[in-house]
């Protein structure tokens, strides 16, 4: 190196230095705005065998945006062989044309020869002089000869070698199996999970949501796999020095953040299907999976054109693709989605459907198709500007989700699912352990964090809060850059339209909402003289101020709307949930004139429309309990179950005496529907007897909970009763009804004698199989152990749906038997079965602390099993969630501690954050000082 070139490079290395001393510790810092992307033209090579690897090339093109000899862009678990730096030309075409080169001949010497190519004309015209990685940053730093012209245009290229994953991040692998047995049954599957901050992890690139590009993608692999990117296959030829290896090239991409960027390699085969789209051209859609399997992507084949034709109508924007993609992929974490720009992955049970699904669990299926089809237009079509924004892209999908399932699939049990999420949410998002929805990804251990239940459900409640009190009008004519932008659009639309009043503003409303955690509990209170006083103040379940941080206030307030109905004129329609009145921060309280008789009740946030809880006057609830015992339909389903789960939570933090609860739940004697509700009172009374178990004995305490449990375990009348007997799957085996649990275990011992083959029934639902082993004997057990161990395929519907209900067992011996499965060396376990055996055990009260300690002895096992950090963290945080002891939870959060180096960063603070959630419960629930008990 000459001298000159030594002076720069200290110059650049101290400049460097000090630049990464003012970042952050965090990844997510945004990067100096030097240059900004135009396109990415990459060359992949993965080897899945035989030394798994990843070897790549890539040009970007770009834009100077600063005077600078620097370029820093992103790159992590990547080895930089070689850096290049060229001026081109401003025109695009002749840009495109310019220094052309052979990638794939480039990439094919490297990967498999390790020689370096040289091109002289591009040597020659190089302006890069070094290059520095920092790891701990993540970033790459490219030093250069001479100063960028700011304006001017440039392409970078880079050859690099890469890793090949075993978890679901950068382009990762998976085994699977197609046969009973032998491993030459064994296949691999490889893909790539780019999201959040992952594309730095496949190619040197900004990973940032903001800088957009093209991409043109060529991928190298064997002859026996079929590629798939986001984009059509442009051409395909066989590699120049390797045998039975080929090159495909995709078409360019339309301009997209770095994360959306897919490809997938695979032996699966396809169904397809010709959407015809609204701006009249057609759109080829395939539905990706093993070729025994191809029959269990009909319901998804069924509902994805429908899906489609009412986002397009919905929003006036057709399909921006010429194809859709959608593939069910093995080794995909449990439950999970990536909604890729035209090549939508899902894990295999939220695409697959065969005879045996049951209703909810299709609903979640119908669910997560929509969710990523709907992300076609929010988030890939139009996106959040940065991570901290992310929920704004979560949330509306939720809400388009919701919206598009009423109309395509109104016969899924979707209403349910919509139930759960909402009520999940509201028990997890408390002051004290909360982060605001729109908190700074960088003040998350993990941007992966800001992907959880707040950004889905509650930033869908949000949204769904917005749309009723600025209407169904106003709410729709919106795009989305980022948060602050969209309520000023709204805000716009909602004065053309009247439905806010000038002196309100719609972004400070939902600021309220969106800057910091939790949600206002509204008191609701009727003096004798007609006049309803009502008022806010934050929900949280301890009397203690909660913890100081930079994302809220100890006095939270929020700007409420007030939606209101009664028993004299029931109101229940979107159309009535305008609200009547506000609540804000200047004014938490106020006093409405009734115009309702004393003997009337008043309802507010009618159908859950507004994200908050309410509490009302004893006579008030007593009224509302009264009409629950006349005629509990007179209150749409949706609102029966929020008055019952706001009743049990407020319990629970000791707002209100339980008997309300008690009287609200008593309906539910005279009718064999409301089976959900019914599931919701049986989990808190779940956690009310846990407690109990493992506290003082408290006698009013269990007489009230031996009271709650026969309300819901009660034999229904017996016209009711007949109702069901016909079919186990309408009646409620879960809360332990006799003629439900008698048919269910008579259709069992159809499936023992073989009269029946579990694949082949399609009378029950999995409660009912759930119902036959918890209340069975040994040849129930035997059976279904037999069945799920000989069975080599163990992701067969089927097969899953028996090794849960096998979770419902009651008997310490079995579910010893059933969490040791994973250790069989006869049976062949992958990690999400064993992650799914592990959380329902969890969750089962009967079995729960077998689980812990089986987990937590053989966490190094489990571990090495998984692969993947996140799915122990997953175990654990079910731990923490499902734990009713102190004692268990001190034990727990002291097992995090020492294994924290073998945890994701993000996977302690879910779990920690779950462990003093639970605590703050448990302490209020075994404080009895200042309650009374009433019957």
């Amino acid at each position: 190196m000459a001298i000159n070139n030594v002076v720069v490079f200290t110059c650049w290395w101290l400049t460097t230095r000090l630049m990464f001393q003012v970042m952050a510790n965090e990844n997510l810092e945004p990067l100096p705005v030097i240059v900004t992307p135009i396109h990415y033209r990459l060359t992949l090579l993965p080897v899945l065998e035989d030394d798994p690897r990843l070897c790549g090339h890539v040009w970007i093109d770009v834009k100077a945006r600063a005077e600078t000899n620097l370029i820093v862009l992103h790159a992590s678990d990547l080895t930089i062989i070689k850096a290049i730096v060229l001026p081109v030309s401003s025109d695009a075409n002749e840009r495109g044309s310019q220094f052309k080169s052979e990638d794939g001949l480039m990439v094919e010497n490297f990967c498999f020869a390790a020689a370096v190519y040289h091109d002289t004309i591009v040597d020659s015209s190089n302006i890069a002089l070094d290059h520095h990685a920092d790891g701990q940053k993540q970033l790459i730093s490219i030093l250069l000869k001479e100063v960028l012209k700011k304006g001017e245009y440039y392409r970078i290229g880079l050859l690099y070698s890469g890793n090949i994953y075993e978890s679901n991040k950068g382009f990762f692998r998976a085994t699977y199996e197609v046969g009973n047995k032998s491993d030459c049954c064994k296949r691999i599957i490889a893909a790539t999970q780019l999201e959040a901050i992952h594309a730095r992890r496949l190619f040197p690139c900004i990973d940032e949501p903001a800088h957009k590009a093209t991409f043109q993608l060529m991928v190298g692999h064997h002859f026996t796999l079929k590629a798939i990117n986001n984009m059509p296959l442009k051409s395909s030829a066989r590699m120049a020095t390797v045998d039975n290896w080929v090159w495909d090239t995709f078409d360019t991409t339309p301009v997209m953040s770095t994360y959306l960027l897919a490809c997938v390699l695979t032996e699966f085969n396809h169904v397809e299907m010709i959407y015809h789209s609204i701006s009249g051209k057609n759109v080829t859609v395939r539905l990706w999976t093993h070729q025994h399997r191809l029959g269990h992507l009909d319901f998804a084949l069924n509902l994805i054109p429908q899906a489609l034709n009412k986002l397009e109508n919905y929003l006036g924007v057709p399909y921006s693709l010429p194809k859709l993609d959608v593939i069910a992929l093995p080794g995909y974490e449990e439950g999970k989605a990536m909604e890729n720009w035209g090549l939508i992955i899902h894990s295999e049970m939220n695409l697959l459907v065969d005879e045996t699904t049951d209703d909810i669990d299709k609903s979640i299926v119908g669910a997560t198709i929509v969710h990523e089809l709907a992300h076609q237009w929010f988030g890939n079509l139009v996106s959040s500007t940065s991570w901290d924004d992310i929920w704004t892209n979560e949330g509306l999908t939720t809400l388009f989700e919701s919206a598009i399932l009423e109309q395509v699939a109104s016969d899924l049990e979707y209403e349910t699912v919509v139930l759960v999420f909402l009520q999940e949410v509201m028990r997890s998002d408390l002051l004290s352990t909360q982060f605001a929805l729109s908190a700074p990804a960088s003040s998350y251990p993990s941007v992966d964090e800001k992907f959880d239940v707040i950004a889905y459900a509650k930033g869908a409640a949000i949204f769904r809060m917005a749309r009723s009190f600025v209407g169904e009008e106003a709410f729709h004519q919106y795009a989305n850059a980022n948060s602050t932008d969209l309520w000023n659009l709204i805000n716009q639309e909602a004065r053309r339209t009247h439905t806010i009043s000038g002196r309100m503003n719609v972004a400070r409303i939902m600021k309220t909402w969106t800057q910091q955690p939790g949600y206002p509990l509204v008191h609701v209170h009727r003096s004798k003289n007609g006049i309803i006083h009502i008022s806010q103040r934050p929900f949280k379940n301890s009397d203690s101020p909660p913890k100081d941080n930079s994302t809220m206030a100890v006095s939270a307030s929020w700007w409420v709307p007030i939606s209101m109905t009664n028993g004299e004129d029931l109101r229940f329609s979107p159309k009535d949930r305008l609200p009547v009145a506000w609540l804000s921060p200047r004014k938490p309280s106020m006093e409405l004139q009734g115009t309702i008789g004393n003997n009337t009740w008043v309802l507010v946030n009618p159908q859950a429309g507004n994200y908050y809880r309410v509490n009302y006057d004893r006579r008030n609830w007593d009224l509302l309990a009264e009409q629950l015992m006349r005629n509990h339909t007179v209150i749409p389903f949706i609102t029966r179950s929020q008055l019952v789960d706001d009743a049990f939570v407020m319990g629970h933090a000791k707002i209100i005496t339980y008997d309300i609860a008690l009287q609200l739940i008593r309906y539910l004697t005279h009718t064999n529907d409301d089976v959900l509700i019914r599931r919701v009172a049986q989990s808190h009374i779940q956690f009310l007897e846990a407690i109990a178990a493992n506290s003082i004995q408290n006698p009013d305490k269990k007489k009230m909970i031996k009271n709650m449990s026969s309300y819901i375990t009660r034999e229904r009348k017996s016209r009711m009763a007949k109702m069901s007997a016909g079919d186990p799957g309408r009646g409620d085996c879960d809360s332990g009804d006799h003629q439900c649990v008698n048919k269910a275990l008579l259709l069992f011992r159809d499936f023992i004698d073989g009269t029946i083959h579990p694949g082949k029934d399609r009378s029950a639902n999995s409660e009912s199989w759930c119902a036959a082993v918890r209340h069975g004997s040994q040849p129930e057990w035997n059976f279904a152990w037999n069945m799920t161990s000989s069975y080599g395929d163990q992701t067969l519907p089927e097969t899953r749906k028996m090794l849960k209900a096998m979770c419902c067992t009651t008997d310490s011996m079995h579910a010893k038997q059933l969490l040791t499965r994973v250790l069989h060396p006869n049976i062949k376990q992958g990690p999400k079965e064993t992650l799914m055996i592990m959380q329902q055990l969890i969750k089962n009260p009967s079995v729960h602390q077998v689980a812990v300690t089986f987990i937590l002895s053989n966490s190094v096992f489990l571990n090495k099993h998984f692969r993947n950090p996140s799915l122990m963290s997953e175990l654990l945080t079910a731990i923490a969630k499902h734990s009713y002891s102190m004692e268990e939870l001190e034990k727990v959060k002291a097992f995090v501690v020492n294994n924290s180096k073998e945890l994701e960063s993000g996977g302690v603070n879910r779990i920690m954050a779950a462990i003093n959630n639970n605590m703050e419960w448990l302490e209020l629930a075994t404080d009895d000082s200042h309650t009374t008990v009433e019957y």
